[in-house]
Parts: C-alpha cells; structure tokens; sequence
C-alpha cells in the first residue's frame, strides 16, 4: 500500500465545526482571488509541472512529490517498471497462495480453477474463489510482461461475471502503454502511475467504475500534503454524503454534548460554495484547528463536488489539504505555513485543476490497427470490437451451435436458444426459442470465416437478435 494512503485525516471533519457570523457565502469565495504568494511560496512556485491523473491536470511546484494511490480504470491497474521478475513473484504467490487453502463448502477443493496462459501481452490470468466459504465470488488477477515492465491487474467479480472480466483484463493488458513522466497524452482515457490507459472504443460505459487517488507533498514545506480522489458520481446519494452537511451534523452534535467543546473552538479561514472550471456546486471548508493538548494547530482543508452521473468529466470529487503531518500523522509538528500561506498555496494548486484536452479528431474504428486475436470475449450488450464471426460456447443449442457475423461497432446480440417443444407445439412443429444474454468468443475473421458444423448450421441473427438469411455462416464444404 503506498504511503500516502495510509494517512488518515483524523482532523478531517472534527476540526471543521463553527459557523462564521458573517455570510457564509460571500462572492469571493465561490470564485476565489488568488492570495498574494509570500517570497518563499514565490520561489516555490516559479517553477511547475503539469501533472496527469485520470481524465484531468493538475498543477504543482516541480519540486512536489507526486503520491499516487489506489486506481480503478474499472479494474486495479499497477505498473511495476523494470519490475518483470517483482510481477512472477506475485504471480507464483498468488498461485501458491490458492493451491494451499481450500474452499470449504467444496468438499474441500483448492481455491484454484484456472491458470490461463496469454501470448498478447505475454503473461497469466489466475482464477480462484475470493474466501474459503463462498462460491459466489472470484478473485481473478492478470500477470503481464510488457517490454521490461510488469503489470498486475485485479478484480473480485461475482461468478457469473467470470468470462466478462476476463475480457476486461485482457483488454485493458493490451492497451496499456508506458507512459513518460513528461507526456500529457492527447487521447481519451486515463493517466495511472507510469502509464497510460486509452479508452476502449467497444466499451461504452467503461468509465463508469473509474477512480483515481492521487497526492501531493511539498519538498520546500513536508509538513503539507494535499490529495485529490475522483470517482463515479452517484446519483443515489443524498446530502448525508456531503462534506457541508457532515460538518453541521457535526457541530450539532458537539454542542449539544458541551456548549464550550474545545473543538467548536475551529477557526474559519473560508466556508462556503465553491467551483472550479467547468466543476460546479462544490463546497469547501477551510479551517484552522484550535490548540490541543495532544497535537498541534493544523491547517485541515477539505472541498467536494456531488458531481454529474455518468459524466466521467464531472465525477465526485473529494480534495483535501493538511499542514503540521509527520509520520503519516496530522498534528504530529508545528506547522510550517501560515494562515494565508495555506490558503494560497490551496487556491493555486486546486484552480489549476482541469479537463485534460483530447484531440478532436473523429475515433478510429474498433478495427483501426492490429485486428483483435482469436478467442477475444465480448459480452451480450457490449460495443462489438473486431468485425468477424463470434460464436457461444455457453450451450450446444444456441443458435444451432453455429455462429454469427458481427461488425465492430454494433451491439453484441443475444443467443438464441432452442428449447423444447411442448405436445401442441410439437404437432405444429413449431420449435420455441428465447433470446439469451451470454459470452461471445471471436473464431474468425471476414477473410477467414469461422468453420461451422455443416449439420448444425442455421440462420444468424443481427445485432438486434433478429434472423437474417443474407448473415449466414458460410457452408464448411
């Protein structure tokens, strides 16, 4: 676990608790005027570096250390550099790991159920049960060697999620790319620690799991960290969730335990509305903790954004910044800024924070570049990415056993199933069907047509799962 996600803020919301006498909301601090740097702060940010992390920017002192922590992009991505043999390491403990403990629910069989090798980028996916009693959830990590990097990706999808995560790990595998400290990618998708993962144009709604955790310290001032997460928006949330509505709880909740709580005591440097660029409805509190016979004063700064559903360039955002930090611990030192420092250096951090631009250029087709191997999976519902021939293996019947001819870009269909016929149907000679969400696996290609059993062969369907004559699969002789 990286460092800087192992500090925990426990002057998060019980520093934040007085409100101001005055308008809570006055016009300055819903757009904030830069506070006028000091030398020192002069000095420190004569000199940035544009960070990326996610889909957004960021601008900090070049001397900052940039902390990253955990990232979903939908699935764990970790970059190992120069870390091929780190990554075999994982690899064989994880393998060992399920081997040795047993599912008890399963007559006691390994947590093991497959080793899947890969040639594209080479390396592993390794299927086992999460825990020793359920059946119902996997843990499915991929290994991979791209050049002298190692990459892990790791997912706990539920059983019947199996074959779509697999996909997913080896999609993601595929498209990831290193990516030099100093690039600012110009393509949609998102920046991770040392890499750059390009959205996936037959994965439409890929962005809904995106969350990002990333942090910064000050080399000039070490005391100072300040963090930003962004993550889906949902739009079940209610204000519980906020930070202004936290912080009243809060305060009502102190007073009525003791009207002169040392912690109401907080000082306001600014409460309020808050926006950043197109980032809108944002709250931010920032606030100067009281003296305390077990920690020092700090600065404990918090903003958030509900943000806008299923708009991966509006998510939830969750932006905090504290001084007096060491070891991990706020309060631990004295802290280093002083009151209009903090919030200068909060002002010209967080108003840099923006959109990442992307080229404008129309998105290449899903069969621009190398064409997608045989035995890419791609689920009922999903962007279509390899124009071809896509077969379910799910059951016997589906379809006749045949397959069906897809272009990248359509909707994956439903199978078909046959079931049987009743007494009625039978003198009829009818045969009922019914339209089954399943697993598509690619067997051909346009100019290498998938081999279909010539006794078997039926009709395909299109994207819409409707039969089509003129989309058969060619005769086999």
């Amino acid at each position: 676990m990286n460092t800087f996600e192992r500090i925990r803020p426990f002057f998060l919301c019980a520093a934040m608790l007085a409100l101001t006498a005055c308008d809570p909301n006055p016009r300055e601090w819903r757009t904030p005027n830069m506070t006028k740097l000091t030398p020192r702060l002069q000095a420190m940010f004569e000199k940035t570096k544009t960070v990326c992390f996610g889909r957004f920017l960021v601008d900090v002192p070049a001397s900052a250390t940039v902390a990253w922590g955990d990232v979903s992009v939908p699935l764990g991505v970790d970059v190992y550099p120069d870390g091929v043999d780190e990554v075999k390491e994982l690899e064989q403990k994880f393998i060992d790991k399920l081997k040795s403990e047993k599912n008890i629910n399963k007559n006691y069989v390994p947590l093991l159920l497959a080793i899947d090798e890969m040639s594209q980028p080479e390396g592993k996916i390794v299927t086992g049960y999460e825990d020793f009693e359920s059946l119902d959830d996997l843990k499915i990590n991929g290994y991979f060697r791209t050049n002298r990097d190692g990459v892990v990706i790791d997912s706990r999808p539920m059983r019947d999620e199996k074959d779509e995560t697999i996909a997913e790990i080896k999609s993601i595998a595929r498209r990831l790319r290193r990516l030099p400290e100093k690039e600012i990618p110009t393509e949609p998708g998102n920046c991770i620690e040392y890499a750059f993962l390009p959205d996936d144009p037959a994965a439409d709604k890929a962005h809904l799991g995106e969350l990002i955790r990333i942090g910064f310290r000050l080399k000039e001032f070490p005391d100072t960290h300040l963090s930003i997460f962004v993550g889906p928006s949902n739009p079940h949330n209610d204000e519980s969730n906020s930070l202004k509505w936290q912080l009243e709880q809060l305060e009502k909740r102190l007073k009525a335990e003791d009207p002169n709580h040392p912690r109401l005591k907080t000082r306001y440097l600014r409460r309020g509305d808050r926006q950043i660029h197109d980032w809108v409805g944002g709250f931010e509190a920032l606030s100067h903790t009281p003296d305390q016979p077990e920690a020092h004063p700090i600065h404990d700064f918090g903003m958030d954004f509900r943000g806008v559903p299923s708009d991966p360039y509006k998510p939830y955002a969750d932006i905090r910044m504290q001084t007096g930090v060491f070891d991990n611990v706020a309060g631990a030192t004295k802290a280093t800024l002083t009151d209009d420092e903090a919030v200068a250096v909060w002002d010209r951090i967080t108003s840099t924070i923006r959109v990442r631009p992307t080229s404008t250029a129309p998105a290449k087709s899903a069969d621009a570049g190398p064409r997608r191997p045989l035995g890419e999976l791609a689920a009922t519902g999903r962007t279509c990415p390899q124009t071809g021939w896509w077969a379910s293996d799910d059951a016997p019947d589906k379809n006749g056993g045949g397959s069906q001819h897809v272009k990248a870009g359509d909707i994956m269909p439903h199978a078909i199933t046959l079931g049987k016929p009743s007494l009625w149907q039978k003198l009829k000679g009818e045969i009922p069907s019914y339209r089954t969400a399943t697993v598509w696996k690619l067997v051909g290609y346009d100019d290498t047509p998938a081999h279909v059993d010539v006794a078997t062969r039926t009709p395909a369907t299109d994207a819409t799962g409707a039969h089509s004559e003129d989309t058969a699969p060619p005769h086999n002789g």
